[in-house]
């Protein structure tokens, strides 16, 4: 027997059977992860980079849904936007169709005003039909005003706005009969005041109320103008002060107009003549002096007190301010007048700020 090819035949076999049992392993494990494969341990930053990466990705989902969002508002506010322009263009369209309308009606009231006038023209006027051309030139004036500036002027002129069943041509005319009564009465002051001197005498307070009256409202006009005019004429005047100023004179309207109707009260009147006059005289610490009894007065409680005991007394006068009957003291000037009403307050407080501009612009000898 040849020894060599009996151990190479051994080693072809050995060859065969390897080979078998290798492809039975590759049919048996293909597809399927070896443990070589596998990795046994994560590296932490693997891990952070696969966190952040999930973060990234639900930041952008709430980034996409919040311009989403925000997207469709802005389309919900253009269109809201849009209908409100819509609105605010037909309101002014009706606005300007109405305003054409009416001025046409105006238009065609003229013309028909002038036909008349000019049929009026051929014959020869009387006074009175003079006089009624006249006026109904003033209505035909005061018809070009608008609805809310004729009550406008009727309230400026202390008239009720509207009567109930009044027309609009009753209340044009009212109004113009207001405004001449207006002018009457402001020509008549205006004349009276311009010839009379504002200097206040000791015996006219008591003699001669009208002709004190005058010189009390004209004297303090004449303290705000020069006020004003003192302001006008520097050159670093404070913006605040014009605002005093014209505070002050809106605070003493009621106290013209008490002025004028000749109604102040007879514990005020006195006091406040008697003020002024000391004013023209530079006496300013007597000026102070009866300001404040005209303001506080000398009551031990000038507030007021209804009652301080159960008993009557004789000098109950001397601490309320008031007669046995529960009055006001006609010669009394124990009641604080700055607590009885918010306009007597007002104009107390201007009559103050007077007296502090007569004292820096004219002071005392």
């Amino acid at each position: 027997m040849d020894f060599s090819a009996l151990l190479a035949k051994e080693i072809a076999k050995k060859k065969q059977a390897a080979t078998v049992i290798a492809s039975k392993n590759e049919n048996d494990t293909s597809g399927k992860p070896t443990e070589s494969d596998t990795p046994r341990f994560i590296r932490r930053g693997d891990v952070e980079h696969a966190r952040e990466q999930a973060y990234l990705a639900e930041k952008a989902k709430r980034e996409e849904a919040k311009r989403i969002e925000h997207e469709k508002r802005r389309r919900e506010q253009q269109d809201e936007d849009g209908r409100r322009e819509r609105k605010r263009r037909e309101a002014e369209q009706k606005h300007l169709e109405k305003k054409r309308v009416r001025e046409e009606q105006e238009e065609f009231e003229k013309q028909k005003k002038s036909k008349n006038k000019s049929r009026a023209n051929t014959t020869s006027p009387t006074p009175d039909a003079r006089e009624g051309t006249a006026e109904a030139e003033e209505l035909a004036k005061l018809t070009e005003l608008t609805e809310e500036d004729m009550l406008d002027r009727l309230r400026k002129l202390r008239e009720p706005a509207r009567y109930f069943g009044e027309s609009d041509k009753a209340r044009l005319r009212r109004l113009r009969r207001a405004e001449k009564r207006a002018e009457t009465s402001d020509e008549r002051i205006e004349e009276l005041l311009a010839s009379i001197d504002h200097n206040i005498v000791g015996p006219d307070v008591k003699t001669d109320r009208s002709k004190v009256y005058l010189q009390l409202e004209k004297y303090v006009r004449y303290l705000l103008k020069e006020w004003e005019r003192v302001l006008v004429t520097r050159d670093d005047t404070p913006d605040q002060a014009f605002e005093t100023l014209f505070q002050t004179k809106g605070y003493l309207q009621p106290l013209f107009e008490q002025l004028r109707k000749k109604n102040l009260h007879e514990q005020i009147y006195p006091s406040l003549a008697t003020l002024m006059m000391y004013l023209q005289q530079r006496k300013y610490r007597d000026a102070n002096d009866t300001y404040l009894k005209l303001s506080i007065g000398n009551a031990a409680w000038p507030i007021g007190v209804t009652a301080v005991g159960i008993h009557e007394r004789s000098a109950r006068e001397r601490i309320t301010g008031q007669d046995v009957d529960g009055k006001l003291g006609q010669s009394s000037v124990q009641i604080a007048h700055v607590m009885s009403d918010e306009k007597t307050r007002k104009w107390l407080t201007a009559v103050k700020r007077l007296i502090t501009f007569s004292e820096s612009q004219w002071p005392e000898d």
